[in-house]
């Protein structure tokens, strides 16, 4: 169930998803275009022992301090210098500040006395050059300081043809798939956050224990209808016994009544009329563009449906309320105070009457 329900929001905010997941893409192949390309080349170098210059008897020692890896690390960290790595670039005559378009690293290879040199840059040509000085600068470091080993390129750098960054496919592809991620996570916060604020807005306009507008909605929504029709009618049904059951009876099968008068009066209506609960007893309702006649065939199909026995839960006898009805009729500028009030008057008389009938008040039209 929990899966379904984030299922539909990410459904409902599918246009999030796409947009943070197509932005994502543009991003990076706008990216891809204004970035300088950086160019990656590396030379291998292996250090073992010099058996020429080992006495006789030494070369158990020069291989067992060979393993304890220092003079390897050592060489590591001389290839890693910033200052030698400027001074290469002195010596191959590349212009002032040059050098710092260039970086230098080194890795050494587990379990093995071979070094990597890496060079990254925007020219492959000079990074290639400058992955060999550096390593040729490194093996004369090592026959200065370590006469008894030997440092001997295994693998010289060669110019790189493809660039390291940027790759616009695969910088595309991941930019996609995390402005997706990203889309869905915003669509999910966006379905979180409006939730609550229709749930909030539903309270504020909705009575909820009949689910009916509440009186002050219903007021100001057919005030707005009242402003765009020259014609509409207001009815009030008032249900006999309510006030009573109200009093003897759990909310729970108040609730369960009240929605159903509420689905019963929805289904005697059309789309546009509205439904309102009036007081604790009575419901309304606005019929726009409804003429008299109309609007009372309309009441009495209400009374004949509320006159039905209500139906109270398990195990409980059906509720039986006595509706009655009284309405009036809104023509030209007549104002909204006064078509409340004369349906009043019309439910009151038709409340007084005892008959199980609908009367409508004679209104005639007021100026403001």
């Amino acid at each position: 169930m929990e899966l379904r329900h984030y299922i539909r929001m990410l459904g409902r905010g599918w246009w999030i998803i796409a947009l943070a997941a197509l932005s994502g893409l543009l991003l990076a192949l706008a990216r891809s275009y204004v970035t300088e390309p950086q160019y990656r080349t590396s030379t291998r170098l292996l250090l073992s022992p010099d058996l020429a210059q080992i006495q006789s008897g030494q070369e158990l020692y020069a291989v067992t301090t060979l393993q304890n890896r220092s003079t390897v690390a050592t060489i590591s960290e001389i290839m890693k210098s910033g200052t030698e790595f400027k001074a290469i670039g002195q010596t191959l005559n590349l212009p002032p500040g040059e050098i710092f378009h260039y970086k230098n690293s080194a890795v050494t290879i587990p379990e093995a006395s071979v070094l990597e040199l890496f060079v990254d840059g925007p020219d492959p040509e000079i990074t290639a050059l400058l992955a060999n000085n550096m390593a040729g600068r490194a093996i004369d470091y090592v026959n200065q300081t370590y006469p008894v080993y030997r440092l001997t390129v295994l693998d010289a750098a060669l110019a790189p043809s493809v660039a390291l960054t940027p790759k616009p496919l695969r910088d595309g592809m991941l930019s996609l798939i995390l402005g997706g991620v990203l889309g869905a996570v915003l669509a999910v916060i966006q379905e979180q956050l409006r939730t609550p604020l229709h749930a909030l807005r539903r309270r504020n306009i909705t009575d909820s224990v009949s689910t009916a507008f509440t009186r002050r909605h219903f007021d100001q929504q057919a005030r707005e209808t009242l402003a765009r029709v020259q014609t509409a009618s207001l009815g009030l049904i008032y249900l006999d016994g309510l006030v009573d059951l109200t009093e003897t009876t759990s909310a729970p099968i108040i609730q369960r009544v009240l929605r159903q008068v509420h689905t019963i009066l929805r289904n005697e209506l059309r789309g546009n009329d509205s439904i309102g609960r009036w007081d604790a007893s009575t419901f309304a309702i606005l019929l726009p563009d409804t003429s008299e006649s109309a609007a009372t065939r309309t009441l009495n199909r209400i009374l004949v449906a509320l006159s039905a026995p209500l139906d109270a839960g398990a195990d409980r006898e059906a509720i039986r309320l006595i509706p009655y009805a009284g309405g009036a009729t809104r023509t030209e500028e007549m104002l909204y105070p006064q078509l409340t009030e004369e349906a009043q008057h019309a439910l009151d008389r038709s409340y007084r009457s005892g008959e199980n009938k609908v009367l409508f008040a004679a209104v005639q039209p007021q100026s403001a």
